[in-house]
């Protein structure tokens, strides 16, 4: 190791022990599955904001977003607006309302009040079948173990980046630290790891974007090296692609490409890991300050993130190799030795974000949705919080398969996003805003966006971004299913009700 790059790796090592350190230590509070699952409700508006931004910005915000602001410039700035939305809107639509229905539901076999710790669980209970949790559940295990593959490719980056190493020594290191502190501590491990990495991830994109700016001269220099590569980069209204060593300007950014990176904002409402904090929140009634901060955190994050894609290409031209690594190029040429692997981790920081909640949500899902709904109902928390381990260490596996064979970090997180968020997004709008939804019709909504999404980009002509039909799909198989399946019972509409009323009444639900 050179005598040089050892303050990096001291940093870099000294940040995964604490991580480990906090699942080792949570590890003592899981005692049954709403624990591991959901942290047991007890998520305050601060931690539970913080951990659904960093859980959403994972490492494509240092690695494919920048990437992409350093190849195309500012025609991806739709995509940051329509992030920011999405994300504002499903706090005020979803997540006091799904806050409520988990918690306050019905175990529509028993009759009897039992929350709902998994998003399958909760459709399931909600519509009285187990049809849907068994879709459900598959969807999620399928985008699932895509979405951790984006993560685990963008590690095997970083760790090339700090320690030297190939991709796929990188790809097994990271997957082994994430698994670990994920199979030990939970949930909530999984969101207060989520809070220190949030604040680092903050951290760096804000310290690297104005370190950047001042190498380059200040924001008219930037302005004006920008416009010396390409006018057109400054423009979010016309096409640029970086081609045989130069940025060369095309025709007007298509209708078609706006509304593709604005519909990244729908991927919100479906996303399990984010409803994971919904309804891991401690009260319902703390959205309204959470909102608030979760839009600050969104417009600053991929702010800034997009801004360093835009400093790269002053500082260094058409000539870096990986677009995708301009974050971490500017770290390694700007910031002094002993501070790369702190802000390298910041790399680190977005994908355990990200994966270590989707390791947990994939975990519960198959103890809870597969294991205990179809296999063994009797089966003790005790028993359901160890399988969730062992599944965590089996879709790690499966992860890191898909990561070996490669691909864009933003591409895999895309097709990802698309997949839950057409399957899920309807569905659950659906559930917590009309009594009137059936479980025919949220069966045929799943499906329809699930599969829209996987078929879509085969047959795909115009460029368009499969969650626009995808999403579109599942809202038209929620409303043609609905209409010709049955209507719900009248003990689905009364639990339904029940929620949107004073506990009293809700006692007086009919049994099954």
């Amino acid at each position: 190791m050179d005598s040089s790059t050892t303050p990096s790796v001291v940093a870099f090592v000294l940040y995964l022990v604490v991580m480990l350190g906090i699942g080792v230590w949570f590890m003592r509070q899981n005692d049954s599955v709403a624990d591991f699952a959901i942290g047991g409700r007890r998520l305050g508006t601060f931690t539970a904001t913080l951990s659904a931004k960093a859980t959403d910005s994972s490492s494509w915000v240092f690695l494919g977003l920048p990437g992409a602001f350093y190849v195309s410039g500012m025609q991806n700035v739709w995509m940051i607006v329509g992030l920011t939305v999405g994300f504002y809107v499903s706090w005020r639509l979803v997540a006091g309302r799904l806050r409520e229905h988990s918690e306050l539901g019905f175990d529509w076999r028993s009759g009897r009040r039992s929350e709902s710790v998994t998003l399958p669980a909760y459709l399931a209970n909600r519509f009285h079948s187990d049809s849907l949790r068994l879709v459900s559940a598959v969807f999620i295990m399928v985008f699932y173990v895509v979405y951790l593959g984006s993560g685990l490719v963008a590690t095997g980056l970083m760790f090339g980046q700090v320690f030297g190493v190939s991709n796929t020594t990188g790809i097994l290191i990271g997957a082994g630290v994430v698994m670990v502190y994920s199979c030990l501590g939970g949930f909530l491990a999984s969101s207060y790891t989520d809070v220190v990495q949030g604040i680092l991830m903050f951290v760096s994109l804000a310290v690297v974007s104005v370190v950047a700016l001042v190498n380059v001269g200040g924001p008219a220099a930037l302005a004006q090296g920008v416009a010396d590569a390409n006018p057109d980069l400054a423009s979010p209204f016309v096409e640029v692609a970086l081609e045989g060593g130069e940025w060369v300007s095309g025709s007007s950014v298509a209708v078609v490409a706006i509304v593709s990176a604005l519909a990244w904002g729908l991927g919100y409402f479906g996303q399990p890991h984010i409803l994971a904090r919904f309804m891991g929140l401690r009260t319902s009634e703390s959205t309204k300050s959470a909102r608030r901060l979760g839009v600050f955190l969104s417009v600053t994050l991929l702010g800034f993130a997009g801004v360093i894609g835009m400093l790269a290409v002053v500082t260094f031209g058409p000539g870096l190799d990986n677009p995708e690594n301009a974050y971490a190029a500017l770290v390694d040429a700007l910031l002094p030795s002993w501070m790369v692997g702190i802000f390298l981790a910041g790399i680190l920081a977005a994908i355990m974000s990200t994966a270590d909640s989707q390791l947990v949500v994939a975990a519960t899902t198959l103890s809870e949705d597969f294991y205990r709904a179809f296999v063994n109902r009797a089966a003790t928390d005790r028993t359901l919080v160890w399988i969730s381990r062992v599944t965590v260490i089996l879709v790690s596996a499966v992860a890191v398969a898909i990561a070996l064979r490669g691909g864009t970090v933003l591409g895999l997180v895309s097709y990802a996003w698309a997949g839950f968020g057409a399957a899920f997004g309807p569905v659950v709008l659906a559930a917590l805003y009309s009594r009137r939804t059936t479980w025919v019709g949220a069966l045929a909504g799943m499906l329809a966006g699930g599969i829209t999404v996987v078929v879509y980009p085969l047959v795909d002509t115009i460029g368009l971004y499969e969650l626009v039909p995808g999403f579109a799909a599942g809202l038209l198989g929620v409303w043609v299913g609905n209409r010709l399946g049955p209507a719900p019972s009248e003990q689905v509409r009364a639990q339904y009700d029940a929620v949107r009323v004073p506990a009293p009444h809700a006692e007086r639900v009919p049994a099954a």
